[in-house]
């Protein structure tokens, strides 16, 4: 059961297919080009026959009625017509034949391959009918007393029409298969751009991820389909790039946590006195929640890489989420007597608690780190008619003006070397900030001392309750 459920989810899926049709989009438009070709030609000669066949008996009935009156025009020399001599001019001269009536009643005249009765009964215009089982086309027409009939067998207007369906089918039969070869070669050649393009990515490696190139004759069908392929490649390859770069400025950053875990371990091992050993296990215990907090961090922070975050947003109480985060960070503070304080009314915006969560936290935290003891650390909430704005202000030792642009960069620590950041807190922050539409902005703290960290919100907020 394994192995055959293994084998199944190797393969690759398989196209479903409606009925008899292939799965080549080349077979299935040679297909449906040369059946709707041969229908269009085959209704095209079907409608000719017909057309033809028509104007074949329009025709020889107009030969009929001409052959009748030039019988009429011989008047009383018709006695003289040599009928049983007379010459074979055309290869359906036997099939035609005449008879000439004296008051209806009396054969006077007749041609060799005529009966010795009427023709027809009728004795004025068209009619068909049947005589010694053969069927004929009789036309009659009275001149004074002389009644004539001429009249030809079905059989020649038969042979006549069996010539025009062969001379019409077999351009078909010869034409058809001409036609497909043509059809196949111009389909095979204009979907020549999708075989190259097809080629030019099986070629490719997992981690070539360069623009397909764009052939001068790129049908306007293909156009948007390479193009968004192109689009896509340069997302997968910044996507890569930067998995790439964070992975390898992530290893370098846990190499010192992990150093000092191994240090402080070492220390540990060869103390003398339990009061070494004691001050020790303290360092390994400081590392140790040092290399949490950095792991935490670097797992938020891939969190938010992906482009889109599938979460839906909800009215956010601003003031609420700040008190929130100053009764978590407090025993942090209290530690080095730094006070927590909020300012500002009641603010709400659209967005995602969680994320507005780890941001706070993260400029609180960061304020808390780079600020000396007994200092404050305020946090401010205003609200217009327009927008919103969060402010983290610190009393430290600041930013200059010059370096703030690499403030929310990855690794960047430009404050106190003593602190333990990770250089991580302003990035994850920037990055919440962009998903709500908003960007870090630094500023002199009050007073002009220390760091002021402001977001502002943009026509995302709602008035309070």
């Amino acid at each position: 059961m394994t192995s055959t459920a293994a084998t199944s989810e190797a393969e690759p899926p398989r196209p479903s297919r409606r009925g008899w049709l292939p799965r080549s989009i080349r077979a299935r438009l040679l297909l449906s080009l040369l059946a709707t070709t041969a229908l269009i030609w085959m209704a095209a000669a079907g409608l000719a026959y017909r057309d033809a066949l028509h104007e074949i008996d329009e025709l020889l009935d107009a030969h009929l009625a001409q052959a009748a009156t030039l019988l009429v025009a011989q008047g009383g020399e018709l006695d003289e017509i040599d009928t049983e001599h007379a010459p074979l001019l055309h290869k359906y001269s036997r099939r035609v034949a005449f008879q000439v009536w004296e008051d209806g009643r009396e054969l006077l005249l007749h041609s060799a391959n005529a009966p010795n009765v009427r023709l027809s009964p009728r004795d004025r215009g068209f009619a068909d009918e049947r005589i010694d089982g053969r069927r004929w086309r009789v036309y009659s027409v009275w001149s004074d007393d002389l009644l004539i009939q001429v009249a030809e067998e079905d059989r020649a207007r038969a042979a006549i029409a069996h010539g025009v369906s062969r001379n019409l089918i077999l351009p078909l039969v010869i034409g058809l298969p001409l036609l497909g070869l043509l059809i196949a070669w111009s389909v095979r050649r204009h979907l020549r751009p999708l075989n190259i393009l097809s080629a030019e990515v099986g070629r490719r490696a997992p981690d070539h991820l360069a623009p397909l190139p764009i052939p001068r004759d790129l049908p306007a069908e293909l156009a948007p389909l390479l193009t968004r392929l192109n689009a896509l490649l340069a997302q997968l390859s910044a996507s890569f790039d930067a998995e790439r770069r964070f992975t390898a400025d992530a290893a370098h950053e846990l190499r010192t946590p992990l150093a000092a875990l191994k240090v402080q371990a070492q220390v540990a091992q060869r103390a003398a006195t339990e009061a070494e050993r004691g001050a020790a296990l303290a360092k390994v215990l400081q590392a140790g929640d040092r290399a949490a907090r950095l792991i935490d961090q670097l797992l938020t922070l891939a969190r938010l890489e992906p482009a889109h975050l599938r979460h839906h947003a909800d009215v956010v109480d601003l003031r609420a989420l700040a008190a929130s985060v100053t009764a978590d960070l407090a025993p942090q503070a209290l530690q080095r007597d730094i006070e927590l304080a909020v300012d500002g009314g009641n603010a709400r915006i659209d967005g995602h608690t969680d994320l507005l969560a780890i941001l706070l936290r993260n400029l609180v935290d960061n304020a808390i780190r780079y600020s000396p003891d007994h200092t404050r650390v305020r946090i401010g909430l205003h609200r217009s008619d327009h927008h919103v704005t969060l402010e983290v202000v610190d009393q430290g030792p600041g930013i200059a003006a010059e370096l703030r642009d690499r403030l929310g960069q990855r690794f960047q620590r430009l404050g106190r070397a003593d602190a333990s950041g990770t250089g991580l807190g302003l990035s994850i922050a920037q990055r919440v900030a962009q998903l709500h539409g908003a960007q870090l902005q630094f500023d002199d703290g009050d007073d002009g001392r220390g760091l002021r960290v402001h977001v502002r919100f943009e026509g995302s907020h709602r008035t309070p309750a």
